[in-house]
């Protein structure tokens, strides 16, 4: 299976990318636009400090991937702030 195949028509980026990582570990701090964003990750970090295993960390990435995948019209503006913004 290719990562990139069939999604250039989305602006979620692929599971390889860093910032999934740094995102379901709690790492990457962003103030999220949508409710049920916030509380999802709020969510996913918290099961990430319990069980910061690779393989926790990895089926968190997947959910997390689903769900932004999933939500990606309505969370667009929190995806571009997980993915695209400068880091200051």
């Amino acid at each position: 299976m290719c990562a990139g195949a069939g999604d250039e028509d989305h602006m979620v980026p692929p599971k390889t990318h860093p910032k999934w990582k740094e995102l379901v570990s709690g790492r990457l701090k962003v103030s999220f636009t949508l409710l049920a964003t916030k509380f999802f990750i709020t969510r996913v970090t918290g099961r990430a400090k319990i069980d910061p295993s690779p393989e926790n960390i990895n089926s968190l990435i997947d959910e997390a991937y689903a769900f932004f995948r999933k939500n990606e019209k309505v969370a667009a503006k929190d995806i571009q702030a997980i993915f695209w913004q400068e880091t200051k």
